[in-house]
Order: structure tokens, then C-alpha cells, then sequence
């Protein structure tokens, strides 16, 4: 009698090799999305930040152009026009500047606003306010900081400085 040998399933090599290959494949997509996540997150923290410091230049020189009063201090800065009152306060414990604008004939401005500027995933590591008075009259202000933007796979931090110029005296 012959013995015939069954070769109809899988030995235990070709197991191991089909298991390496599917860990390979699998490893290589976690850290597909995972790149992809972080990617993201950057793109997003850029631009969050960006839009932030846009922002709040944006105002900062509104209100400080306007302004027929302004006194400062490292971490303050109020602003008084005819129509527009500004605040601006650093408080280094939250890492964010509180702020308050009113628009109102008279106004004064609000020593304790209570408006966050940045978002909440947005922290700003240090800030100081810089008031120089100008020879030719008026002042010029400086605004300057870190802002770092918190996100789940990504950071974004940067350093900034601003400087407006207020002619009204």
C-alpha cells in the first residue's frame, strides 16, 4: 500500500509569515492616522493662533489709534477715546488676557473685564505692555508675548511682538 500525505492546509511557517506581514501593514496604518492627526492638529494650532494674534492686533490698534488716554502698566493697558473705552489685562495664572471694551459717550475703562481674549486651548506664557512717549507727542505702545496653542497631536507656539503708535494727545 501507498501512503498518500494530506497537503491541503497551511503549515506553520506560512502563519508566521501572513501574521508578520498583517502586523507590518497594521503598524505602518496606525501610524498613518496618526501622522495624519498630528498633521492636522498643527494646521489647526497655526491657524487658530495666527487668527488669534490677527485679532487682537487688530483690535489693540483700533483702540490704541483712537485712544485720547492711555495708561499702562507692564501687564495692563487701558484705553479711553470720546466714544470707545478698551481693557487689557494679562493675568498669568489662567495664561490668557482678560478683556472689556465699551462704546459709549463718557465711558471709562472696566478695571476688572472678565472676557477671555485667546481660546481656551490657547495658552499665553508670558506678555508685558511697553509704553514709550514719542518726542513729536503721542506714544508708542508695544505688545508683546508667547502664544502656545494646545491641541491632542499637536503644539504651536510663537513668539510675537506688535507695536502701534497713538498721536492723539
Amino acid at each position: 500500500m501507498k501512503e498518500i500525505k494530506n497537503q491541503a492546509g497551511i503549515s506553520t511557517l506560512e502563519v508566521i509569515i501572513t501574521l508578520s506581514i498583517m502586523s507590518v501593514i497594521s503598524v505602518a496604518s496606525v501610524w498613518l492616522v496618526f501622522t495624519t492627526l498630528s498633521l492636522r492638529d498643527q494646521v489647526l494650532a497655526t491657524t487658530t493662533t495666527a487668527e488669534s494674534l490677527r485679532v487682537f492686533s487688530h483690535s489693540l490698534s483700533s483702540g490704541i489709534q483712537k485712544a485720547s488716554v492711555v495708561s499702562s502698566s507692564p501687564t495692563t493697558l487701558f484705553l479711553t477715546s470720546a466714544n470707545e473705552c478698551w481693557s487689557f489685562i494679562y493675568d498669568s495664572s489662567v495664561k490668557n488676557i482678560y478683556y472689556a471694551s465699551s462704546m459709549a459717550s463718557g465711558c471709562t475703562p472696566n478695571l476688572s473685564p472678565n472676557l477671555l481674549f485667546f481660546p481656551s486651548n490657547t495658552q499665553v506664557t508670558s506678555f508685558t505692555f511697553q509704553l514709550n512717549p514719542l518726542s513729536t507727542g503721542g506714544r508708542q505702545i508695544t505688545a508683546s508675548g508667547v502664544v502656545n496653542t494646545i491641541l491632542p497631536f499637536g503644539n504651536y507656539l510663537i513668539n510675537f511682538s506688535d507695536t502701534f503708535t497713538n498721536l492723539v494727545d
